[in-house]
């Protein structure tokens, strides 16, 4: 172990700090087109003193630091070769102060996670985020200077920083603006106090100058009214026209134009103009009069302003162009090289004609390399624009690519020569702008050498203490060898926006990967996952114990794919990586046993067959013709036999005919789990089969993991359909209330009640409505949902047999959920699945709280009233 990683460990802890070749593999590129350099250390610092004693340790050595926030800007951030990366997402606290009219935030806090708390009190942030506030950092936006929704009215992100804690090159810790004054405690209300304005020289130096670790920033209250407006063009000269009367008269809170790219899906016009106006009833009104006036004069097409209010509610750029994110995000492997930067509103009348001329003069060389205008959008200031320039081309071809990188240097060159002068400035663009700024970059490379006179903070970014790094350019490798190979696509699909890492929105740091947590890095989550795959791909990395401990680490809960923008099936890549390690021997050890034992005893717990239905009380349904099957599972046969009891008890109060099969074998999820794919196949023909000589048409399920194995995988496996109907108990008996066949009993003591959904029951199998129609039927009682419920809910930690190898990530996952369950006052916790019941009564037995965890057919079994049997 070389020194340097002991005294960083000795900052950090053990646990933050990393020289792992698939770790530090998903630290080195943004969402931009080009990785940069293959950093030498990943470090995550939970407070500003360790990120000080990180920057005295880097001088001390004279080893570079990357500052690394989310890393969610276009243009190529430039990681350092074998740089120490300072990932800052661990500094995520922030405090509120209405008094004041100002929050303070830690540099790791997400945009979207304050603005979710302070719309609790009515108020909202001064500067609405970054345009990707729900994964963009307070400290990263800031240092990048992002342009926000709503700059028309409200400016960048800069304009509304009140103060600034910095840990400067050498490790000195500053404020900046009135808390800047040592005296009175460093109180943070005015920006314009105490000197010179040195937050400016932080705003917008991307890391170059310090590290940003806390920000004050300005809130306000929430407009009365926001309204919106939606037009199209025929000629750019009447759009331009028109944004620049709406821009004269200030009548606009923000104006989006798409002035090249796909057109709003369903309509007829060139260009496009959505007008959002935010202000009180009265005034709201009058801007809007304004605004509609200057676009009907210069000939615009009033469209339906729902897409132009989707976009602004949901934060979800597609429906510009009056699309949904499913089909504008998805299925589409490419990636961007942006160029984006300020230019006067008027001249948008010659570059959109001058951009559109290199396009043709060009042809050839884009069809040749399959790229294409994804858009010419801009998001207009008070007096001009922000044009970003966006080309796509497919990333997993090397020629493809290159071209793409061809194609920023002539479109910046083209227009940083006459127009534009960009915004945030990192590795990506620096080559093509900062010589063109003369004594200003001058000036900059002063400050920055009186700074950083060791070059130790993000060297080469705006070509400030070296010259931009960036990594090579990688062809996908084939490989016969690895099913990897078949889903590598989707590795190519992800665009690094960071969606996959927590529910911002939800107001609270919530996480979203109970993994990631557990592991502490990238490597352990969505993205990092994809990039370790993709490394795989492009023969960076090989499989290894190393890599088996992050996948099979994963509970494959299927939050990251439910949240992902570009709706990649990550699951499927995941699937693909545990099939390629079981083949070389590399599955842990406490999982590979279950699947053998699942194999040889058709169950994971290694119980005889004829154990299987000793619960079952009334033999005669077993192996009976029937058309409606149930589908028992091994953990309701063997473990938790109440549940299965309960299931059956219902059936027959509604009177329901049904058979079970004797030779029911396991649904094969633990062998999809250890990546015995053939294995697996087995067992489901085994299945199908056997149910299928009883004549079955349709399934119910107890087990939402066997009916999530049926529904997703067996399908994928076998390559055919189901050949029956599925469903699980709650659908049943929701349908059953709905259809006035049954009610529920009133509870006595009225208690308060909260739902846990199960991942398979919920994301996978897309069953959220039944539950909380069964309990919403109950007289009396109080629901409360926890924050994170539905396809936000959290996962228990117990998925994919994780708990056998990874007890640690499972107990830690189970008690952040058991925890916020308790938070919501509820004295009973419901839940529609056996492994998470069974997860939080192990949780329970441990906590010091009277709150009881109740399955939830167990529930109905003690409830439920049936007025008319059914015969089906």
């Amino acid at each position: 172990m070389d020194d340097l990683f002991e005294r960083l460990q000795a900052i950090c802890g053990k646990e933050h700090v990393t020289h792992e070749l698939v770790d530090r593999l998903c630290y080195r590129r943004d969402c931009g087109p080009t990785p940069g350099g293959l950093p030498g250390y990943v470090v995550r610092p939970e407070t500003t003193e360790e990120v000080v004693a990180l920057v005295k340790l880097a001088n001390e050595a004279h080893h570079p630091l990357f500052i690394w926030g989310r890393a969610t800007t276009f243009v190529d951030a430039g990681v350092v070769k074998d740089s120490i990366v300072l990932a800052l997402d661990l500094l995520n606290d922030f405090q509120i102060d209405l008094e004041n009219q100002t929050v303070t935030a830690e540099a790791g806090v997400i945009w979207h996670a304050i603005d979710g708390k302070l719309k609790q009190y009515g108020w909202e942030l001064a500067a609405p985020g970054g345009g990707g506030m729900f994964s963009a950092t307070v400290g990263g936006t800031i240092a990048y200077n992002a342009v926000p929704h709503g700059i028309t009215e409200y400016g960048v992100t800069g304009d509304h920083v009140v103060s600034l804690e910095v840990v400067l090159p050498d490790g000195t810790l500053i404020h900046t603006g009135s808390a800047a004054n040592d005296a009175n405690g460093n109180i943070a209300i005015e920006r314009a106090a105490n000197g010179a304005d040195l937050t400016g020289l932080f705003v917008g130096s991307c890391g170059t100058m310090g590290i940003i670790t806390k920000a004050t920033l300005q809130i306000r209250r929430i407009p009365e009214v926001e309204d919106f407006l939606f037009y199209t063009f025929e000629e750019l000269d009447d759009a331009v026209n028109a944004v620049s009367a709406m821009q004269s008269q200030a009548a606009a809170t923000f104006i989006i134009g798409l002035f090249g790219g796909p057109k709003p899906t369903g309509l007829s016009g060139n260009y496009t103009i959505h007008v959002i106006i935010r202000d009180s009833k009265v005034e709201a009104e009058r801007r809007k009069q304004i605004c509609k006036v200057a676009c009907d004069s210069f000939h615009g097409i009033q469209r339906d302003s729902n897409a132009t209010r989707l976009y602004w509610t949901e934060h979800m750029y597609s429906w510009l162009r009056n699309d949904s994110p499913n089909t504008y995000y998805g299925s589409r492997p490419y990636y961007c090289p942006e160029v984006a930067g300020f230019v006067p509103t008027q001249s948008l009348k010659e570059i959109i004609p001058t951009l559109n001329q290199y396009i043709e003069d060009t042809r050839a060389g884009w069809d040749g390399a399959g790229m294409h205008v994804k858009g010419f959008d801009i998001y207009f200031s008070r007096n001009g624009g922000f044009l970003w320039v966006d080309t796509l081309y497919p990333e997993h071809d090397k020629e493809s690519h290159e071209y793409g990188l061809k194609v920023r240097h002539d479109i910046s060159e083209i227009l940083f020569n006459k127009w534009m002068s960009p915004g945030g400035i990192v590795a990506g663009i620096a080559p093509y702008i900062m010589p063109k700024l003369g004594n200003s970059y001058k000036l900059m490379q002063t400050l920055k050498k009186a700074l950083d006179p060791n070059d130790i903070l993000n060297p080469g970014v705006m070509m400030l203490g070296g010259d931009p790094t960036f990594g090579p350019i990688l062809e996908t490798k084939v490989r016969k060898d690895l099913r990897l190979s078949e889903v590598a696509e989707w590795t190519y699909q992800c665009l690094r926006c960071g969606f996959c890492f927590d529910l911002s929105w939800v107001g609270e740091p919530y996480g979203l990967c109970p993994s990631y947590h557990y592991g502490s890095f990238e490597s352990y989550m969505g993205r990092g996952r994809v990039a370790t795959a993709r490394a795989i791909i492009e023969g960076e990395l090989d499989y290894d114990e190393k890599v088996a401990e992050r996948i099979y680490s994963c509970t494959m809960c299927g939050s990251c794919s439910a949240h992902c923008m570009k709706q990649i099936e990550i699951g499927k890549v995941y699937q693909a990586m545990r099939e390629d390690l079981a083949d070389r021997g590399l599955t842990p050890k406490a999982l590979h046993q279950a699947a053998e034992d699942t194999y040889q005893q058709k169950n994971p717990y290694a119980k005889p067959a004829e154990e299987r239905f000793r619960w079952l009380k009334d033999k005669s349904h077993i192996d009976r013709k029937s058309k409606i099957g149930v589908f028992v599972g091994c953990t309701p046969s063997y473990v938790r036999r109440s549940a299965a009891q309960d299931a059956i008890e219902v059936l027959d109060k509604l009177g329901i005919d049904y058979t079970i099969a004797s030779d029911e074998w396991c649904c094969a999820h633990p062998l999809m789990s250890a990546g015995e794919r053939d294995k697996a196949a087995e067992f489901m023909r085994h299945n199908l089969e056997t149910y299928r000589k009883l004549g079955v048409e349709k399934m119910i399920f107890i087990c939402p993991g066997c009916q999530a194995t049926f529904t997703n995988e067996v399908p994928q496996v076998l390559g055919e359909a189901v050949p029956f109907k599925m469903m699980h108990m709650v659908e049943l008996i929701a349908a059953e209330i709905r259809d006035g066949h049954a009610s529920m009993a009133g509870i006595s003591t009225s208690p308060t009640l909260t739902y846990h959904d199960p991942c398979t029951l919920g994301r996978q199998l897309g069953i959220f409505d039944a539950p909380r129609e069964i309990i919403h039927s109950v007289p009396g009682i109080r629901f409360i949902e926890m924050p994170r419920h539905g396809r936000d809910s959290f996962c228990c930690g117990s998925g994919s047999f994780v708990r056998l190898d990874f007890p640690e990530l499972t107990d830690a996952a189970g008690t952040e959920r058991w925890k916020e369950a308790v938070n919501t006052g509820a004295s009973i916790l419901l839940t529609s699945c056996t492994s998470c019941w069974s997860e939080f009564q192990q949780v329970r037995s441990q906590a010091k709280d009277g709150m009881e965890v109740v399955d939830l057919i167990g529930f109905v079994n003690r409830q439920i009233r049936v007025k008319e049997k059914i015969s089906e």
